[in-house]
């Protein structure tokens, strides 16, 4: 469904910018108070009871003069709502006037998922050109069989021939397939979808590159929440200052065997405050379990950043809401954690010409290098492996100037 050009502009510092309620000035004193260290915070003392798994960790909240548990409680788009008339009210009135027109609600189930690019991206990944080929002549000799029954009024004998194609039977069938519930804990056959999904993903051709880093997707808990774990850089900083970024560094070839030592190492040098061990001699970690790679296209990464990164995917053992984090001040501003789930919501991703993904469901927005990792990770991981009934109902801006259910 294609729909014409719109033409806006969002202002980033509104979407930086911290609530502007006079309610909640009180709660927001701290980020007042250290203005002058960190540009916009979005770190508040006082959310909901529902909201509380929404972290945030300083550095000069963990000193012993100070006893302060931070949160966020606004995503990006959140923080925009104030003007009726700006680009996202509008997209969303324009999305629920086509959801409850019941234009979007006859969607088809695929083959292997709903969204025909993730299928068609499934089908050309997990399958040999023989086995689509068998798939291919098994359905034409069915739809052959199908129509020779209605030809003779069996229609008894049809019903029964087709029950398994029913919608509602294929996705009843999907769903005890489907592993990753991201509303509830992990456990250990979640973790085991992620890791045979990270196995599954197409090996990528590279060229060598003399430049290599690893950057660390930690899954965590909060409070019982799957989250994920990131970084917003000092403002001291001389690259990328005060951006989100994932944990991890560069590769240093005396000292790193392998690229996990690499992530681990820079991420303990980092965050404190983790118990978690790497034995480099054996491999074996204790606190951690290393899930796998997410194998990105090196060539795509490089172009972003100049450099080779590999992301590596790790669970923590420990719920975060029960340690104390401390950020090394030097190179982390902040450290805070998003809900796992909220990569699947279609309205929390800004599509842009020439750009790499902007996610704007954090209480920061995450572009760049972090933002195509990211997107990555939802889409080759999270989506294929969840139902659609996990996904929150969402509004998709998949082109500039352009939403709808196209991908």
């Amino acid at each position: 469904m294609k729909h014409s050009h719109i033409t806006s502009s969002i202002s980033t510092h509104r979407f930086l910018s911290t609530s502007s309620t006079d309610d909640d000035s009180e709660e927001d004193t701290y980020a007042s108070r250290h203005r002058d260290n960190i540009i916009a915070t979005a770190a508040v003392t006082n959310v909901d009871k529902e909201m509380e798994h929404q972290r945030i960790w300083r550095p000069d909240n963990n000193s012993s003069t100070t006893d302060t548990t931070l949160y966020w409680r606004e995503n990006v788009i959140e923080n925009a709502h104030s003007d009726p008339h700006n680009l996202v009210s509008l997209l969303n009135r324009i999305g629920n006037q086509e959801l409850h027109g019941g234009r979007m609600r006859d969607r088809q189930n695929g083959v292997l998922h709903e969204d025909p690019a993730v299928d068609m991206r499934l089908l050309i990944e997990q399958y040999t050109v023989n086995s689509l080929a068998s798939a291919l002549r098994d359905r034409e000799e069915m739809l052959q069989m199908a129509s020779k029954l209605a030809a003779e009024n069996k229609f008894e004998l049809l019903k029964e021939f087709l029950i398994d194609c029913h919608p509602d039977v294929v996705l009843e069938r999907r769903q005890r397939l489907r592993q990753l519930d991201l509303n509830e804990p992990f456990n250990f056959a979640r973790l085991e979808t992620i890791r045979k999904a990270l196995m599954r993903m197409p090996r990528q051709v590279t060229m060598g590159h003399s430049r290599r880093a690893g950057v660390v997707i930690a899954l965590v808990h909060v409070d019982g929440v799957p989250s994920l774990l990131l970084e917003k850089r000092s403002a001291s900083l001389r690259a990328h200052p005060d951006e989100v970024c994932l944990p991890g560094g560069m590769y240093c070839k005396k000292g790193d065997r392998t690229i996990v030592e690499t992530c681990l190492r820079e991420m303990k040098e980092e965050i404190g405050g983790f118990d978690f061990d790497y034995h480099r001699e054996t491999g074996v970690t204790n606190g951690i379990s290393v899930l796998g790679i997410l194998r990105c296209n090196w060539g795509e990464v490089h172009h972003l950043v100049g450099v080779a990164v590999t992301p590596v995917v790790c669970f923590f053992n420990q719920d975060v809401a029960e340690l104390d984090l401390k950020p090394n001040p030097d190179e982390v501003a902040e450290v805070f954690t998003i809900p796992l789930s909220s990569l699947l919501e279609k309205k929390n991703w800004v599509y842009k010409d020439d750009h790499a993904p902007i996610f704007v469901g954090g209480p920061y927005a995450i572009w760049g290098l972090t933002g195509y990792i990211l997107e990555r990770f939802m889409k080759d991981i999270l989506v294929p492996f969840t139902s659609r009934q996990h996904h929150p109902s969402s509004l998709d801006i998949s082109r500039p100037g352009h939403f709808g259910d196209e991908d």
